[in-house]
């Protein structure tokens, strides 16, 4: 004779993952639900680790250095993401002040608003591109701010979403978008790219030293009609072109690059037009700004790097800036080694005249 059956749904055992350590990224569902397994998130940055799912905002405390004074002041963070600079520049500002945060991450937006709320921070959250930036301010008849911050690396929620693409860590469709729900998808650029424009995209965008071997491979392939369209595919590719053995097509560790970082990082661009983004947010820069407003600008590549310094430079040369550029800062040995993502990058800083 059976049971009785309780009443209400039957619980339901979480399914157990191999080994000890959970790999996939939905099997982290501890370092998932920080709130309720802060000992798990802590393990994860103790060893070096982002907690999935999260990102740790880089030289937080040298980015609330170069934009303040910050008391009352009104904020522009162009790049949301995580919230995790947002958050404290609200706490910076204020009762009086106010932090605006754009977006182009419709998904992510979402999450980061519910979890900003959580935490009592109030800000006016607007998905767009920072391109857009001086129309968003615009729409909120806002003539200029006192504090603007543009973060130009990707977020580690994004990097640790299979779904997303943009990683090498786990297999999931190439689709590398910030943008889910418009544009090419990254599997979709390369089986129609050539390999003369694949090359030029590693080159310019990757600093790729095989990027006319790599491109050779890629473009071979979408020639047999076997373009990559998975994540796993692509780094398999680029492992070929390389003339890797499989059991070497991994980073070595948290601090060391992986083969497959400056092709990812190249397709990357070249599928959300970040460079196109970045030259239309520079030229906008100091009209954003009130006199005496201050930027900050975290950038991860050369080819970022290029693009600031040199908008930095003509601008001072033209009086918009109080001084030329100082060379950026990069962050301390303490921070890349608790935040190895962090280990590229370079804050700028101007203020206006």
């Amino acid at each position: 004779m059976e049971p009785d059956s309780p009443t209400g749904p039957p619980h339901r055992r979480r399914k157990r993952y191999q080994g000890t350590h959970p790999r996939r990224f939905e099997e982290k569902y501890k370092e998932l639900d920080a709130e309720r397994f802060p000992d798990e998130v802590a393990k994860a940055k103790a060893r070096g680790s982002t907690p999935a799912g999260t990102h740790l905002p880089v030289m937080l405390d040298e980015v609330i250095r170069a934009l303040e004074p910050l008391a009352a002041a009104t904020i522009l963070d162009c790049t949301l993401g995580w919230g995790g600079h947002a958050a404290q520049l609200a706490r910076a500002a204020g009762p009086a002040g106010s932090v605006i945060g754009i977006d182009r991450d419709g998904e992510e937006l979402v999450r980061t608003e519910q979890r900003l709320r959580r935490l009592g921070v109030a800000i006016v959250a607007r998905r767009g591109n920072y391109a857009g930036a001086a129309k968003v301010l615009r729409e909120l008849k806002i003539d200029g701010v006192d504090a603007l911050l543009a973060d130009l690396g990707v977020s580690s929620m994004q990097l640790d979403r299979p779904d997303r693409g943009l990683s090498f860590k786990t297999d999931g469709p190439l689709d590398m978008r910030m943008d889910r729900s418009r544009g090419e998808t990254a599997a979709e650029w390369l089986a129609r790219a050539d390999e003369t424009e694949i090359a030029e995209a590693l080159r310019r965008f990757g600093d790729e030293p095989d990027a006319p071997a790599i491109a050779a491979t890629l473009a071979g392939l979408a020639a047999q009609g076997r373009p990559p369209r998975t994540t796993g595919e692509l780094a398999a590719a680029v492992g070929v072109a390389k003339k890797l053995e499989p059991g070497r097509l991994r980073k070595a560790d948290a601090f060391s690059a992986h083969p497959a970082a400056r092709t990812f990082q190249a397709l990357r661009i070249v599928v959300n037009s970040e460079h196109e983004a970045l030259a239309q947010l520079l030229r906008d820069l100091p009209w954003l700004l009130r006199p005496g407003g201050r930027a900050a600008l975290l950038t991860f590549h050369s080819g970022e790097e290029a693009l600031v310094g040199e908008s930095f430079r003509a601008q001072a040369a033209a009086g918009l800036w109080r001084a030329p550029p100082e060379e950026p800062l990069r962050p301390s040995p303490e921070e890349v080694r608790l935040n190895p993502r962090a280990r590229s990058a370079r804050l700028w800083r101007v203020v206006r005249v």
